[in-house]
């Protein structure tokens, strides 16, 4: 007797696992101090993974709150694509050892997102990236006085999200491993 049974297609191949089962953890760690001006350096540091632990790629960002105050400007608003634009320098460093660097991060990852599709930038809008509606979301997002509030999807991202963006991690895509043993 196969291992496919007697009565079943000779053609039929044996199941395989297509993913891994886990435990799943989310860890947020709160920075300190809360704050930071412009033209400061901020450390991101990942807990220590364990032999069988991972990141998994794209999980990782930095989530924060933004409030626009003018006195002069109603129609306040912000620049598209806000968590890219505003990172200035991405620096990887594991032990001590720089491992990657990417000193006009915000010219280079602003560039890599103009070539996402409708539906990638909706999907992004956590991000601030505007879809086609010349920044109606993010106005709405921040209480500018010419958001037009009426229109959807963009007030349900607004509710959704509020003043809260997030600068995503993104630099394992940046990051290609290669084994060095033979075979």
């Amino acid at each position: 007797m196969s291992t496919y049974g007697n009565k079943l297609d000779p053609h039929r191949s044996v199941r395989k696992a297509l993913g891994l089962k886990g435990i799943c953890q989310s860890i947020v760690v709160t920075n300190n101090p809360s704050t930071i001006d412009a033209n400061q350096f901020l450390t991101v540091r990942f807990p220590n993974l364990g032999g069988n632990d991972v990141i998994v790629p794209g999980t990782a960002r930095i989530a924060f709150n933004i409030a626009l105050n003018s006195d002069t400007d109603a129609n306040r608003t912000v620049v598209n694509n806000l968590g890219r634009a505003i990172v200035k320098k991405i620096s990887v460093k594991l032990e001590g050892n720089e491992v990657f660097s990417l000193d006009v991060a915000d010219i280079y990852l602003c560039y890599k997102d103009l070539l996402k599709t409708n539906k990638e930038r909706l999907n992004d809008a956590y991000h601030g990236i505007h879809v086609k509606d010349g920044g109606n979301t993010a106005k709405i997002r921040l209480g500018a006085g010419d958001a037009v509030a009426a229109t959807q999807p963009d007030a349900s991202i607004a509710v959704t999200f509020g003043h809260r963006f997030a600068i995503p991690l993104y630099f394992f895509q940046m990051l290609t491993i290669r084994s060095t043993r033979p075979g």
